[in-house]
Order: structure tokens, then sequence, then C-alpha cells
């Protein structure tokens, strides 16, 4: 009879995502992460095949605690200001969570990530991007190339790009950085909704 498991992955990918407190840590190593889950390395190693899977299980499963908050706020009322003003919340009360989702690229881990992977590293935002396409086309009338870009403006570089600095040094992020992201992307959809409805007009 096979001896029960006596932890699980998700110990060992919280204790990984843990260590990212230190802002010199930015992928921990084995040695750190056994130290820090109580788990011996060789355990670790019969549990994921190599460093690489564990960071890349550690990556997927943040980005998806991520994105379930987000489409969410995309399938409520003003889709698109609500995702807007998720993004620096969710990182000021995960900012683990928020460091593990900055280890890779998806287009690095799909170059260099684990085979066994590939398929969910290829697809974890499909459904992100549908409802990103389902609000725009809500807000504007059509989900068109020009809107698309509107929205990642709004939803992704306007408040990453407040919040990116903080993340990397892991900081805590001020409140006024949800007013200041509020302010712009709010400035971006509505000036963007009122062109396209004169347009339409």
């Amino acid at each position: 009879m096979a001896r029960p498991r006596r932890f699980t992955d998700d110990q060992v990918l919280d204790a990984a995502r843990d260590l990212l407190t230190d802002p010199a840590i930015t992928r921990p190593g084995i040695a750190a992460i056994s130290a820090a889950s109580g788990v011996h390395t060789g355990s670790i190693y019969v549990r994921f095949a190599s460093r690489d899977e564990l960071l890349a299980r550690l990556w997927l499963r943040s980005i998806r605690r991520f994105q379930t908050g987000l489409i969410d706020a995309l399938s409520g009322p003003d889709p698109l200001l609500a995702a807007s003003a998720y993004l620096p919340r969710y990182c000021r009360e995960h900012p683990t969570e928020a460091r593990a989702m900055k280890m890779f690229h998806r287009d690095e881990l799909l170059d260099t990530g684990p085979d066994d992977l590939r398929a969910a590293i290829t697809t974890v935002n499909d459904e992100m991007n549908t409802a990103i396409r389902d609000a725009v086309a809500a807000e504007f009338g059509v989900a068109d190339e020009l809107g698309m870009a509107v929205a990642a403006a709004a939803i992704k570089a306007i408040p990453y790009g407040l919040v990116r600095d903080y993340i990397a040094r892991a900081a805590p992020i001020p409140l006024w950085v949800d007013d200041i992201a509020a302010t712009a992307s709010t400035a971006v959809v509505r000036e963007f909704g009122r062109r396209t409805a004169t347009i339409q007009l």
C-alpha cells in the first residue's frame, strides 16, 4: 500500500510564493522552498520534476487566481472600469501572488516551459480574453481592434503601469494609486465611447 502524502502540492507552492516577500528573490530555489515548507528536497522532486516545473505551476496558479476575480469584474456593470479598479486592489491584497505572476512571461514559458504544461500555458488567457471581448462589445457596441486596444489600456496598461514598480520592490501599493488608475481609465473609456457614439450618429 502506498504511503499517504504528508503534504500537498499547494503547500509547496505556497511556500515558494511566500518567499517572494523578499524583493531580492524573483525565482525561489528548491533549497529555500524546502526550508520554508518543511518538505525535504527529495520529496519535492518526487512531486515536481524540476524547479522550472514547480515555478511554472506556481505562475499558472497565480494567473488563474487573478483572472477569476477579473472575469467576475468584467461580468458586472461598467465592466471595463470595474476591471481596471480590480488590478491594483488585487495586487495590494495579494502581493506575493502579484510577484509570482511576474516570474515569467507567457511567451517565455511557451518556449522553455515544461512540455506537459504547454497546453495549459497556451490556453491560460482564453477565458479572460473572451470576457474582455464580451465587455468591449457591451461597452462600445462592437469588439473591433481599436476597442480591444482601448480595453487593454484601461484594464492592463494603465493600472499595471502604476503598480509594477511596487510589485518589483515588494513594497505596499498606496491607496492613491487606485484613484489615479480610475481617473485615467475612466477618461480613456469615456472619451472613446463618446467618439464611437458620435461616429455611429
